[in-house]
């Protein structure tokens, strides 16, 4: 009987609907089931079972249960090939590897499959959207090693001794360990982390990788092996592994294809033994293009027209892990040129950049951002960059070599753009040195995209939406329901919103008549200034992120 005959006798559809489908696949040359289910005449979880019993194959339901599949098992197919002919290893029988597959008549599939894993290939059917949603989560989320430490290493009896037997099996020589890091770091480039939280406590390990500004739980390796994870780390950053006692910091470099990874360390004390941060930095997706950065039209102009200037104080303001590095590096390679001397003054230096001279500051020998902007000033610089203003010093030298005619750029941690002129007013830097030397301002923030493969409107509660500016009302908004490519967070990637402040005329008669914070800001909208809030609430309308999130990285603000 011939597959449609089949869904016609077991009455899944119709023999009207059957002819319909094979017209369509006479057109197409798709399968049979994918031309029903793309109709929406049959439900897949209707549709598949009907299959595996005509193929006489097991059906498997992955929906719930792919968050349970082992990482070994799952790496022996690699991802490539996992995406090329969605399949996915479920489970090793002696020398027969389990796999879910939509297609069991692809034998190209099965061919490859076998050759490459030496192993007999025994199907199950699953459906497509299944086995993708698994593909994505496993490759992306599952901590490798973790299931099978006990098979390198057996536990052994230790009495006796201050560590426990636990810790004792392992050492940052050990090849489970050495695995162990080399599998995190690669789960957390996949994954897009920022950042690797690796902290100990009483009984436990707290493993959390920061995602799109966010942290996420990760399954954390046993709290015996912590010890040897983070020697291997040290060993890798280069630093003193016999020293606990003391912070300590460093970096190395892996290389993932095209892409170079640097990632930072930073080593901390407590109480329960060293956490350990490892932040990554994709130096290949470091120089992006101003307009990829996320000014509207009208800011992207103001921006522009500022780091044009030839001298001034340009200042970035916002919290930590806002962008302003990114905002920084992106102006710089914007207006290099052989003509111009580029210095930094950076702690620590985050990217390096082959078109300009950076320096990493080093408090311990005296070099400060104040005494390395003096010694700067005596390099012939045309553009220079200072990390952060971080007391009344460097703000000065930083003032003064703008109005001897540097373009000068630096960042205050500050929560608009306002905000930066009052607190180095409050710095008791005179105000007229302000008002000459500061060319424009730029606040900033970064907000979380809504996952495009779970995007969904809904209804907003108005009380919700008075939360965020009064004039609103109840209407549909978008955001994620959660799915496998997001971890379930609903957003997938972010990007920027900015409130640009040029300092002219009128902002300078109110420098110097030492205006507040609240009649400047008005001043400023009054004059055309988009707040934060408001660009966040422009986004928002266009479906790029979601009410929640828009309350989230503005609740520091005013409306």
């Amino acid at each position: 009987m011939k597959i449609g005959e089949r869904f016609v006798k077991s009455g899944l559809i119709t023999t009207e609907v059957l002819q319909q489908a094979l017209e369509e696949q006479e057109k197409t040359h798709e399968r049979l089931g994918d031309i029903i289910l793309k109709k929406g005449l049959v439900a897949a979880d209707n549709l598949i079972p009907a299959l595996s019993e005509y193929f006489q194959m097991p059906y498997i339901n992955l929906k719930d249960k792919y968050k349970d599949l082992k990482a070994e098992i799952i790496d022996i197919i690699p991802l490539e090939l996992a995406r090329r002919y969605n399949v996915i290893a479920l489970d090793l029988k002696d020398t027969t590897l389990v796999v879910a597959i939509g297609d069991p008549l692809n034998i190209d599939a099965l061919d490859v499959l076998r050759l490459k894993t030496k192993y007999n290939i025994e199907c199950m059917i699953a459906s497509d959207r299944d086995i993708t949603a698994a593909i994505e989560y496993c490759y992306q989320n599952l901590v490798r090693m973790e299931n099978y430490f006990d098979n390198f290493i057996q536990p052994q009896e230790v009495e006796d001794v201050t560590e426990s037997p636990e810790e004792s099996r392992f050492e940052a020589g050990d090849k489970p360990v050495i695995q162990y890091v080399k599998s995190l770091i690669i789960q957390a480039v996949n994954s897009t982390a920022s950042d690797i939280l690796l902290q100990p406590k009483q009984d436990t390990v707290d493993l959390r990788f920061r995602i799109d500004g966010v942290l996420y739980p990760i399954d954390p390796p046993p709290k015996g092996m912590l010890a040897a994870i983070t020697t291997r780390i040290k060993i890798l950053a280069g630093m003193d592994i016999a020293e606990r006692r003391l912070p300590q910091d460093g970096r190395f470099k892996v290389t993932f294809g095209k892409s170079t990874i640097d990632i930072r360390i930073s080593s901390f004390p407590t109480i329960y033994g060293e956490s350990v941060v490892m932040r990554l930095l994709d130096v290949s997706q470091l120089l992006l293009g101003i307009e990829q950065l996320g000014f509207n039209e009208h800011e992207r102009g103001l921006f522009e027209n500022l780091i044009h200037r030839p001298y001034g104080l340009i200042l970035v303001t916002g919290p930590t892990g806002s962008g302003k590095t990114t905002t920084l590096y992106t102006a710089l390679n914007a207006i290099k040129s052989s003509r111009k001397n580029i210095i930094t003054l950076e702690d620590p230096v985050e990217y390096r950049l082959p078109f300009i001279q950076q320096s990493q500051i080093n408090p311990k020998i005296g070099f400060s951002f104040a005494s390395g902007l003096r010694s700067i000033l005596r390099q012939d610089p045309d553009i220079i960059m200072v990390g952060e203003i971080r007391d009344v010093e460097t703000a000065e030298i930083a003032i003064h070599a703008a109005l001897t005619g540097h373009l000068v750029f630096s960042t205050l941690h500050t929560n608009d753009s306002v905000g930066a002129i009052v607190r180095l007013m409050n710095m008791n830097i005179e105000p007229f040195l302000i008002s000459s030397a500061i060319i424009g301002v730029v606040a900033q923030r970064l907000f979380r995209l809504i996952c495009p493969d779970c995007r969904e409107s809904y209804a907003v509660d108005s009380k919700r939406l008075k939360s965020i500016a009064s004039h609103f009302s109840a209407k549909n908004y978008y955001r994620g329901q959660g799915c496998a490519k997001c971890m379930n967070s609903g957003y997938k990637g972010r990007r920027g919103i900015f409130e640009v402040l040029p300092v002219n005329q009128k902002v300078r008669k109110y420098i110097m008549e030492n205006r507040s914070m609240e009649d400047m800001r008005a001043m400023a909208i009054e004059n055309g200034m988009k707040t934060l809030r408001s660009s966040a609430i422009d986004c928002m309308r266009q479906g790029l992120t979601s009410p929640d999130e828009v309350i989230r990285i503005t609740q520091d603000l005013e409306d």
